[in-house]
């Protein structure tokens, strides 16, 4: 069974030598006869963009494992409702904005409920309402892709967990390092900071800052899905498998 979680990224550019964002990529909607699983706050065309992301169509099973207006905001509801189910796409939710991510490799908690459990997952994000004229599925450089979790008692990078491509969930403020940042309480505070080569030129009409600490010959803007800069309350997240 397919899943999915939607969540906020946009193309982002790797520090790593030798990879390059691929461009984004406009979603062909084909009209499928689809209704949103329960327990979502998709439309049936935001549904239909999903699945045709996914290369999928009518025959297609998406489950919704959570969704926080309906099963709690703490990262403990998050885990409980989830599990070990794998793929998942988290789907967010901020005003005009619908954006997400997929992660293949679901949610791995550390051995240590005050552990970091770090490890390797295919990542691309998509845009479903207000970032370009159409839905898009946007990729990052698959080159040391990684996604960090939190044990429940624990911090990955200031939140429960880190995205790479820089997503947040559960952010708390940025940590590196000793004495880590405990993450907020709420799972629906984020902080999305995605360098991007992605311009109006390529039909993106969402919301840029320009980095004055940023090199701009590697990347002059931060694309911001939520429309804000660092970081933000989601209206919703939902959890899709």
């Amino acid at each position: 069974m397919a899943t999915v979680v939607m969540v906020i990224i946009l193309c982002v550019v790797s520090t790593t030598v030798g990879t390059e964002a691929r461009p984004a990529q406009q979603v062909q909607l084909r009209g499928l006869q689809v209704s949103p699983p329960r327990n979502t706050s998709l439309s049936a065309s935001e549904y239909e963009a999903l699945l045709a992301s996914m290369g999928g169509d009518t025959t297609t099973q998406v489950t919704s494992l959570y969704r926080t207006s309906v099963h709690g905001t703490t990262y403990g509801d998050l885990l409980d409702n989830v599990g070990d189910a794998k793929p998942l796409v988290f789907v967010v939710r901020k005003d005009k904005y619908v954006f997400g991510v997929y992660v293949s490799a679901g949610i791995q908690l550390p051995d240590d409920p005050t552990d970091v459990n770090s490890y390797r997952s295919d990542v691309w994000y998509f845009s479903l309402v207000g970032h370009f004229p159409q839905p898009t599925k946007i990729e990052i450089p698959q080159v040391q892709l990684s996604v960090d979790v939190a044990g429940r008692n624990g911090s990955a990078v200031g939140a429960n967990m880190y995205i790479d491509g820089h997503l947040w969930l559960g952010y708390g403020g940025y940590s590196d390092g000793p004495p880590a940042v405990p993450p907020a309480a709420d799972i629906r505070s984020c902080s999305q900071n995605a360098y991007s080569h992605i311009s109006p030129s390529e039909g993106y009409m969402g919301t840029v800052f320009d980095d004055v600490f940023h090199d701009e010959s590697y990347c002059p803007q931060h694309a911001l899905l939520a429309g804000e800069a660092g970081s933000f309350m989601a209206d919703e997240i939902v959890v899709l498998h």
